[in-house]
């Protein structure tokens, strides 16, 4: 008998990849999707599907009890700002977020984690089926020449997106001739790259980091060819990924595309 996976399935694309990948690998996926970041894609690749409100957490959780789900899967992006504008509020969700100390990623995730559990739902490693779509710590362009006053952006922005990363403040910085451009807060890294842009122009080093002590089961970093994209059109000059801790998606054509806009991408541990 193939065992059960659970995934809340956020934004596109890891929900679906991971979903296909289970599959691939015999497991049965019972996919709960918040209402309106799903794709049809992704209710066809499921064993079992349904959508949920962000705050009917109830029906959710009975859900994946019906399905005989005991292990889950948090993954795609849910948009932060939604919790404040959750209106259709179940018993569950409120008494959850009573539980919440404050309104970080860490702290929602962490507390959302420790819910299930409670409900006999364990919430597991993000990566569990993407492990090899993790960065690894090389330069992934190496034909791209790196200057001294680059490499001196690079370890500029490395050092400060972790000193963000440790405020729990966000997980991507946007640096240019060693000084800080943008912060990366809830509007996510596109938006946070295009407003550095916007200030800076061409030649940003955009690093991206995880939290410190990051908890695998839920909010890594993710890039993929949008990003690449929005680097790109920005004339960017770097982009610093966290080798271990971050999933590169489709990464030959992210290579392929940085090396077109002459983009060092390294990895970095």
């Amino acid at each position: 008998m193939s065992e059960t996976i659970g995934i809340i399935a956020g934004e596109p694309p890891l929900p679906l990849l991971t979903c296909r990948e289970a599959r691939r690998r015999g497991w049965r996926t019972v996919v709960a999707a918040v209402k309106g970041a799903a794709t049809p894609e992704l209710a066809a690749a499921a064993d079992e599907w349904a959508e949920f409100p962000l705050g009917r957490l109830g029906g959710l959780i009975r859900f994946f009890k019906g399905h005989g789900v005991q292990r889950a899967l948090m993954l795609g992006r849910v948009r932060h700002a939604a919790v404040f504008s959750a209106w259709t509020a179940d018993a569950k969700f409120l008494r959850f977020l009573a539980k919440v100390k404050d309104r970080t990623t860490t702290s929602l995730l962490s507390t959302l984690a420790d819910f299930f559990a409670a409900e006999g739902i364990e919430i597991i490693d993000s990566s569990f089926f993407l492990k090899e779509h993790l960065v690894i710590a090389k330069n992934y362009t190496p034909r791209l020449r790196l200057t001294k006053a680059l490499a001196g952006d690079i370890e500029f922005a490395w050092e400060k997106a972790w000193g963000i990363a440790t405020l729990d403040i966000g997980q991507t910085l946007c640096v240019k001739s060693r000084a800080v451009v943008a912060v990366e807060a809830m509007e996510g890294t596109d938006r946070a790259i295009e407003r550095a842009a916007a200030i800076a122009g061409p030649g940003l080093v955009v690093a991206k980091v995880s939290r410190p002590g990051q908890d695998m089961r839920f909010d890594l970093p993710v890039v993929g060819q949008r990003t690449m994209e929005v680097l790109a059109e920005k004339r960017a000059a770097a982009f610093v990924l966290e080798a271990g801790k971050t999933l590169m998606l489709d990464p030959e054509a992210l290579v392929a595309r940085a090396e077109r806009g002459r983009i060092i991408v390294l990895g970095k541990a």
